[in-house]
C-alpha cells in the first residue's frame, strides 16, 4: 500500500521518485526480505527437528524387536556405531569395522552366544549415516543417571543427536530450543546435542 501511495506521484509528466521515496521502498524491501528469510531458517529447522524425532522412533521399533529376540537390549556403542541392529554385533558403517568384545554391563555374561544363537534381523534397513545437521547418531544405554555437558540425563535408553567423529555440525541453538520446548531433548539444555529417549529403565 504505501509503496502504491509512493509510486502514486510518478504518473504526474516530469516527476519521479525523490531519493528519500527511493531509499524509504528500498528500506522496506529489505525488512520484508529478512522476515522470510528468518521464517524460511525456522521452517528448515522444524523439518530437520521432525527428521530426528521419526528417526528416533524407528529406532524404538527397531530396539524393540531386537530386545525381543535377545531378551535384553543392545550393548551401548561409540556415536556413529550401530549396536547391532544392521548386523547382529556392534559395527561401524563409516568403517566397515565389527567389534564383538564390546563392554555390556547390562548385558547376560554370554551375551555374543544369544546374539549368534538368536538375532533374527536386520532390525533396520539402515544405520543413519548423518544426522540433519551433519553429526552421528550414538545409542546410548545408561543404566543409572548421568550427565552430559553438565546437564542431567535420568536411566534410560536414548539416541544421541551429536556432533560428528571430529567434534564439529552440532544441533543449531535454534533446533535444539524447538526440542526443549517440546519436551524430546531429555537433558533441556542448549548444548550442541540432544538425548532422545528410547525407553525408560
Amino acid at each position: 500500500m504505501l509503496i502504491i501511495i509512493l509510486m502514486g506521484n510518478f504518473s504526474k509528466k516530469g516527476t519521479g521518485f525523490s531519493l528519500v521515496e527511493l531509499l524509504l521502498v528500498i528500506t522496506i524491501i529489505g525488512l520484508l526480505a529478512s522476515i522470510v528469510l528468518i521464517n524460511l531458517n525456522n521452517a528448515r529447522e522444524h523439518a530437520k527437528v521432525v527428521e530426528a524425532t521419526a528417526t528416533a522412533r524407528t529406532l524404538t521399533s527397531s530396539i524393540a524387536l531386537y530386545r525381543n529376540d535377545m531378551g535384553f537390549f543392545p550393548p551401548e556403542v561409540d556415536k556413529g556405531w550401530d549396536p547391532g541392529l544392521v548386523e547382529p554385533f556392534p559395527n561401524n558403517p563409516d568403517t566397515g569395522k565389527t567389534n564383538r568384545n564390546v563392554d555390556c554391563d547390562h548385558c547376560p555374561k554370554n551375551w555374543q552366544n544369544i546374539v549368534r544363537n538368536n538375532w533374527d534381523g536386520p532390525y533396520l534397513g539402515k544405520w543413519p549415516q548423518f544426522t540433519p545437521w551433519l553429526g552421528k547418531y550414538d545409542y546410548n544405554y545408561w543404566g543409572s543417571w548421568t550427565t552430559r555437558y553438565g546437564c542431567y540425563v535420568s536411566a534410560g535408553i536414548y539416541v544421541g543427536v551429536q556432533r560428528d567423529y571430529d567434534d564439529e555440525n552440532p544441533i543449531t541453538p535454534l533446533a535444539e530450543q524447538i526440542m526443549v520446548n517440546k519436551g524430546y531433548d531429555a537433558d533441556s539444555c542448549i548444548n550442541g546435542e540432544a538425548q532422545l529417549v528410547l525407553f525408560f529403565l
